[in-house]
């Protein structure tokens, strides 16, 4: 399996990031790259991920994701460049 793209929407509060963070490193996923827009009240976070081993499957990851505090919505995304268009929108409310 090879790099994989995910954007996750999410409530920007206390702890937030750290609970997605940990749930995807804890899942054996290894973060590549993050890029990460809020408006104060909800964030837009965009990452490429590594899988650790040939057995972690995205959808099971986006599932876990989705199941998160505070998480609005998590998708798999294809390919690098769909999802650099997504962070300013956070920001802009």
């Amino acid at each position: 399996m090879s790099m994989q793209y995910i954007r996750v929407e999410f409530a920007f509060a206390e702890g937030a990031l750290r609970r997605l963070l940990g749930v995807i490193e804890a899942r054996g996923w290894i973060i590549c790259s993050m890029q990460m827009g809020s408006d104060g009240d909800r964030s837009i976070m965009t990452l490429s991920i590594d899988p650790r081993d040939g057995g972690r499957k995205i959808d099971t990851l986006i599932r876990q994701i989705s199941r998160t505090y505070g998480v609005v919505e998590a998708a798999h995304i294809d390919g690098a460049t769909s999802f650099i268009r997504e962070i300013p929108r956070a920001a802009a409310g």
